[in-house]
């Protein structure tokens, strides 16, 4: 392979300490690969070279790459051969060092390591079993984060009761020690001790120097994402002949939340002061277009580190700058693009911030029968809250539907098992009732038990109310009354950490969204129809699409990957950037470097959107052009062109994002209540679920509306998302 003059620098550079600050796609892997060359043709033994990296595709590229240069196998277990470099993940290595020293810590070399789900059962036994503390108050799950925070900060069990500074700290002080205990009785380590206890090795004088005589010569890839054991581990194991080589790129560096820390280049600078630093700037994947205006993005961010990306590619199409009026508009639009541009749906991937996005996205590629695949992800309809949600929307339509009724009876738990269930479908079978009837009369099924009957009869209770609130109550209300009755939000906080039960609600909050577009209408009909939107949609999506799909994922799932067309969608402020990062200008400039991620995964074609109005829980909401837009300069942009009778409606095609002033502001719609009076027959009217078109009739405040496709809804004008035109 051909290397430029600065890649060639860092292939030769190697005894001393070497920082390699490097952009998107400039080759470094393959950089890296060619010093492992370099270093055994110069007579450096190869069993004396690690490198590591984070991701098992990007080892994979490097022992390929390393097995056609210098004719070796790399199928052979480097447990049986010492006589080749050792390439592969942090984890994959540590845990080698793992099972050739972990008796001199006092474990046995038939360690077992605990998966995630191992690791919550066993904290769920101490909080339940050995301090009879309640789930709910004291979910698992976050109490495992909070072990698993502590264990990356390097803070052990013995020394976290000195960070306690609040209730929830003390239990998980007192959990971590029982913890800690219980994997040492059983030998095992759960995923952080892989990092923890290989640090505990490497503290030991006669394992450091072991590890030291054998890895003379070490590099380090993506070395921005490393946290404190990781860092500590590598600069233990070069402290002797510090010729330890890493590979840099602040701009990418977007996992703080997993303990990623940025000021490891700040200590890497301590501890290596003579450090030789060379730059990879070339990109070899993207446009000159693309390139350009991703610098001109991340140069925005004070923190950054002197580089410019440049390359030496064809200049590219522009960017294409989607301002559409509505956030349907958007999602369709880019649908059609997609489907314009042939059939190799493998080519283009759709990024949003959030998973609670995908929703209107999906919903448009269904529409236009565009294959898709969630990366990261279930599908929107396919989460376990949507479905739980709309199990029991199905049921209160249908109480025969057999299969909906089995999943809600129990959810939340009300502890109506197995064996019940299957006596209840014996005298449903044995008599030819329903479900109801069966309920109605639960006290002769003399099968169940006292608790059975009465669990049964609860649930029963809970169903009728909600079987009337459906009388009165449109949709999006309706969901918002089962959350209550069935106290579903607690639920959801069994087991879950802060973020997942956040990203829980957004996905039950999103769904209201598309419910609340059926507000007005008579509620019993506005369920009807709901559901069997619903329907359609989930059939469509059941259709097999083979390896030929559009892929969408969320940016921070998007890193290490490369399409030839690429769209960032959702590009507002509160967002994108998301308003969680606005009180920290640190957490603003991971937002900053994501944009970048996202903007450089794409090869030849980029489009970035934004919706000037956004419909969510039933309001118009409208937030501000996120800055990032403003940010790239106009020169890389090209304004994506509506049909005439749209842009003539919504917007100008003036390309034009408006300065920003700290703090920003979200502009909020008030809460739907329309002036009746305003509308009048023959109106031309837009609705967020049917499109635009004329009101035909009115009659106080019920108007009957014809829509594009000859559909006729009659609304409640007052309370109905409709806009006037």
């Amino acid at each position: 392979m051909h290397l430029n003059p600065e890649q060639e620098k860092a292939k030769k550079q190697i005894n001393w300490p070497l920082l390699i600050l490097a952009g998107a796609w400039s080759w470094k892997t393959a950089t890296l690969t060619a010093r492992i060359e370099y270093m055994i043709s110069s007579g450096i033994h190869p069993a004396n070279i690690l490198a590591v990296t984070f991701t098992n595709k990007a080892a994979k590229e490097m022992k390929h790459r390393v097995s056609k240069v210098l004719w070796i196998d790399y199928q052979v277990s480097p447990y049986k051969n010492r006589n080749l470099p050792m390439v592969g993940t942090f984890h994959s290595i540590w845990v080698y060092i793992l099972k050739e020293k972990i008796e001199t810590i006092g474990m046995t070399k038939d360690f077992v390591i605990y998966d995630e789900s191992d690791k919550l059962s066993v904290i769920k036994g101490i909080v339940k079993d050995d301090m009879w503390l309640d789930e709910k108050k004291y979910p698992p799950r976050s109490i495992g984060s909070f072990i698993s925070n502590a264990k990356n900060a390097l803070i052990t069990a013995e020394r976290y009761g000195y960070h306690v500074d609040s209730h929830i700290k003390e239990i998980v002080a007192k959990v971590y020690i029982s913890y800690e205990k219980k994997l040492s009785e059983n030998n095992a380590l759960d995923f952080d001790d892989i990092l923890v206890k290989t640090l505990d090795i490497l503290k030991i004088p006669e394992n450091l120097e072991y590890y030291q005589e054998r890895w003379k010569y070490i590099m380090v890839d993506e070395y921005q994402d490393t946290n404190a054991p990781q860092y500590e581990i590598v600069k233990l194991l070069a402290s002797k002949y510090r010729n330890l080589a890493v590979v840099w790129d602040d701009w990418q560096s977007i996992y703080s939340w997993r303990w990623a820390d940025m000021k490891n280049i700040i200590n890497f600078k301590k501890d290596y002061p003579e450090a030789l630093v060379i730059k990879l700037e070339q990109n070899y994947r993207s446009t000159k277009h693309i390139i350009n205006a991703a610098n001109e993005v991340i140069k925005n961010n004070k923190s950054s580190l002197d580089k410019t990306l440049f390359t030496e590619n064809e200049t590219g199409e522009k960017i294409i700058y989607i301002d559409a009026p509505t956030d349907r508009l958007e999602a369709n639009t880019i649908a059609k693009i997609i489907k314009q541009k042939g059939f190799n749906y493998f080519e283009n991937l759709i990024l949003y911030r959030t998973n609670s996005q995908s929703r209107a996205l999906e919903e448009a590629l269904m529409i236009e029968a565009i294959p898709y695949k969630v990366i990261g992800g279930l599908k929107f309809y396919d989460r376990m809250e949507v479905k739980d949600m709309l199990s029991y929307l199905r049921v209160i339509h249908n109480p025969n539907d057999v299969v909906g009724m089995k999943r809600i009876i129990n959810v939340p738990t009300r502890k109506i098992w197995a064996t019940t269930l299957a006596k209840l479908d014996e005298y449903k079978n044995a008599f030819g009732a329903t479900y109801l009837q069966i309920f109605e009369n639960i006290d002769e099924v003399d099968e169940l038990n006292s608790w059975a009957k009465r669990a049964v009869y609860n649930f029963y209770q809970i169903f009728l109310e909600l079987l009337e609130a459906s009388k009165k109550q449109e949709v999006s209300d309706l969901i918002d009354t089962i959350i209550e009755k069935i106290g579903y939000e607690n639920y959801l906080k069994e087991d879950a950490t802060k973020e997942e039960f956040e990203a829980r609600m957004d996905n039950l909050k999103e769904l209201k969204n598309v419910a609340s577009t059926y507000n007005g209408m008579d509620p019993r009909e506005s369920l009807a129809q709901f559901l069997e939107e619903v329907a359609l949609l989930t059939d469509m999506d059941n259709k097999d699409d083979g390896s030929n799909f559009v892929t969408l994922m969320t940016i921070h799932t998007s890193k290490w990957l490369e399409y030839e067309r690429v769209f960032i969608t959702g590009l507002e402020e509160w967002l994108f950037p998301s308003s969680r990062t606005f009180s920290e200008p640190w957490e603003l400039e991971e937002e900053r470097r994501l944009m970048y991620v996202a903007m450089t995964r794409a090869k030849k074609e980029l489009y970035i959107s934004k919706a000037s109005e956004r419909f969510q829980y039933g309001n118009y909401i409208t937030n501000p052009p996120s800055r990032f837009l403003k940010e790239i300069n106009p020169e890389y942009i090209e304004n994506y062109v509506f049909s005439e009778s749209v842009s003539n409606n919504y917007f100008s095609n003036n390309y034009w994002i408006p300065d920003h002033t700290e703090p920003v502001f979200r502009v909020k719609k008030t809460l739907i209540e329309n002036d009746v009076s305003s509308f009048a027959i023959w109106d031309k009217v837009s609705h967020p679920k049917f499109g635009f078109w004329y009101i035909i009739s009115m009659d106080w405040d019920l108007a009957e509306i014809r829509f594009w496709a000859s559909w006729i809804k009659k609304m409640n004008i007052k309370i109905a998302p409709v806009k006037k035109l």
